[in-house]
C-alpha cells in the first residue's frame, strides 16, 4: 500500500491505516519539535497531540496539498503554544541541565574524532538557535536544519517568503557571532548566505 492510499484511507476513517501514517511521518514531525522545544518528552507530547489533532481534521484536509506541509504547521503551532506557555518553566530547565552537564571532553571519555567534532558542533549550534528569537529559530529550524525550501518554510510558519529570508539571514548572522566567540568556524552559517 502506498503512502497516498494510506491517505486516503485513514481521511475515510481506517484506524489501522492511520497507524501506518503515523508510524510514516512520526519520525519527521518529533525531529522538528525536538529542535523547536529542545526537549524529547515534551517534543513527544506535542506530536502525539498533533497526530489527534491530524486525525479530527484529516477528512476536511485537502489531498491535493502536501500531508507533511500540514503536519509541520499543526506541529509548529503546538510547539510554539508549548514555548509560550513554558517559557519561564523552560528556562529554568534549561540553566539547570546546563550548570549540571559535565564539560564535552570528559562526557566523550577519548580525545574526539571528527564524527564526534562534528557532532559536538551541531549540538552547540543547536543550543544557541534557542537563544534566537521565536520567529528567526522558526525558520533557522525550518530551513536550515528540516531543509524545508523557502516556499515549504513559508507556508508552515504563515509568513511570506521574503519574510523568510530576512529571519533567515538575521539567525544565522546571529549565530554567526555567536559561534565566532565561542571560537568555532561560521560554516554555513555565513551572514550573506543565500536563504
Amino acid at each position: 500500500m502506498d503512502t497516498h492510499e494510506i491517505f486516503l484511507r485513514s481521511r475515510d476513517g481506517d484506524s489501522e491505516a492511520f497507524r501506518a501514517l503515523v508510524e510514516h511521518y512520526q519520525g519527521y514531525a518529533l525531529r522538528l519539535a525536538v529542535r523547536l522545544l529542545g526537549s524529547e518528552d515534551d517534543a513527544k507530547d506535542a506530536v502525539q497531540d498533533a497526530f489527534v489533532r491530524v486525525w479530527r481534521h484529516l477528512p476536511r484536509f485537502d489531498p491535493r496539498a502536501r500531508f507533511t506541509t500540514w503536519l509541520y504547521r499543526i506541529v509548529t503551532n503546538l510547539c510554539y503554544d508549548r514555548l509560550k506557555a513554558d517559557r519561564r518553566r523552560s528556562r529554568a530547565v534549561e540553566a539547570g541541565s546546563r550548570e549540571s552537564d559535565p564539560p564535552a571532553a570528559g562526557r566523550a571519555g577519548q580525545a574526539p574524532d571528527r564524527g564526534l567534532e562534528a557532532e559536538e558542533a551541531a549540538q552547540r549550534i543547536l543550543m544557541l538557535s534557542e537563544g534566537l528569537p521565536p520567529a528567526q529559530r522558526l525558520v533557522f529550524v525550518l530551513r536550515d536544519l528540516q531543509d524545508l525550501s523557502v516556499k515549504e518554510t513559508a507556508e508552515v510558519a504563515g509568513i511570506t517568503e521574503g519574510a523568510v529570508k530576512s529571519n533567515l539571514y538575521h539567525a544565522r548572522k546571529a549565530l554567526r557571532g555567536q559561534l565566532r566567540r565561542a571560537g568555532v568556524g561560521p560554516g554555513r552559517y555565513r551572514a550573506g548566505e543565500d536563504a
